[in-house]
C-alpha cells in the first residue's frame, strides 16, 4: 500500500492531513472533512426522499443525527439515528421500510405508493386504538386545506353569527375525527408505503469511495460498520 503521505496527496490540495500527530499516531479529527461530507450528503439525500413521498410533515423525521467516528484498532463505526428524545426514533423505522397491510383495500391505490414487500412489519387486525386515530386528528388539523367545508353561509349578525361559530366547531370536530377513522382503517388495509430513505442512501453516502477515502487519509485499510440505531 502508498505510504500514508502518498495516500493523501491522492486526495487532492483541499484535503487537510493535520490529523497525523508527531510520531505517526493517527488522531481521530483527522478524517473531519470526509466524515462531514458523508454525514451531510447522506441527510440531504435522506431528506429528499422524505419530501418526495410527502414525510415532511412536523419535520421530526427530518431530524437526523451522526454520532462520531470511532474506532478500535483498523475497525471504525458510526451510528445514525435520532437522539432518544426525538419522537421520531420511535417510529422512523416503520416509515423506512414501511408497514404491511392487512388485505382487502378497495380502490385504486395511492399515486406512488411503494408496497413494503420485504418489511419486517405488518399490522394484524383493524382494531384502531384512540392514540393511532388521534395522531391522524392531529395531522388533519395541521393540514385542513384536506378538510372541505361546504355549508358556507355569509352576512350573519349577531347572535347567529355566534351560533354559526359554536355550530360550526362542533361539526368540524365531528367531521375531522370521522374522517380520522376512516383514514387509519385505510391505513391498516394497504399498509404504510416503504420511504427508503435511510436504508436506500447508506450506501450512496458511505459508499465506496467514501472508504476509499478514508483509507487513504489514514494510511490503512479499514472495516467501517454502519449501524441504526439511538443517540
Amino acid at each position: 500500500m502508498q505510504s500514508i503521505s502518498q495516500a493523501q496527496a491522492s486526495l487532492g490540495s483541499s484535503f487537510d492531513p493535520g490529523g497525523i500527530a508527531k510520531g505517526g499516531d493517527v488522531q481521530l479529527n483527522a478524517v473531519e472533512t470526509i466524515m462531514s461530507q458523508a454525514a451531510l450528503k447522506f441527510i440531504q439525500l435522506a431528506k429528499k426522499r422524505l419530501t418526495q413521498r410527502g414525510k415532511i410533515d412536523t419535520g421530526n423525521l427530518s431530524d437526523i443525527v451522526v454520532s462520531d467516528l470511532t474506532n478500535k484498532g483498523s475497525k471504525y463505526e458510526i451510528t445514525i439515528g435520532y437522539y432518544k428524545t426525538n419522537p421520531a426514533a420511535e417510529y422512523y423505522d416503520f416509515n423506512d421500510k414501511g408497514v404491511k397491510g392487512i388485505g382487502g383495500f378497495k380502490g385504486q391505490l395511492p399515486r406512488g405508493f411503494k408496497e413494503p414487500t420485504g418489511s419486517p412489519y405488518s399490522f394484524k387486525n383493524l382494531r384502531l386504538s384512540s392514540g393511532f386515530i388521534n395522531s391522524i386528528v392531529r395531522w388533519y388539523l395541521r393540514h385542513k386545506s384536506y378538510i372541505r367545508n361546504e355549508d358556507q353561509r355569509t352576512n350573519l349578525r349577531g347572535i347567529q353569527r355566534k351560533r354559526k361559530t359554536l355550530g360550526s366547531i362542533a361539526n368540524e370536530t365531528e367531521k375531522i375525527r370521522g374522517l380520522a377513522i376512516a383514514t387509519a382503517r385505510n391505513i391498516k388495509r394497504k399498509g404504510i408505503s416503504r420511504t427508503g430513505f435511510f436504508e436506500d442512501n447508506i450506501d450512496l453516502a458511505f459508499g465506496d469511495d467514501f472508504k476509499n477515502d478514508l483509507a487513504k487519509a489514514l494510511g490503512q485499510d479499514i472495516i467501517l460498520s454502519i449501524k441504526k440505531g439511538l443517540i
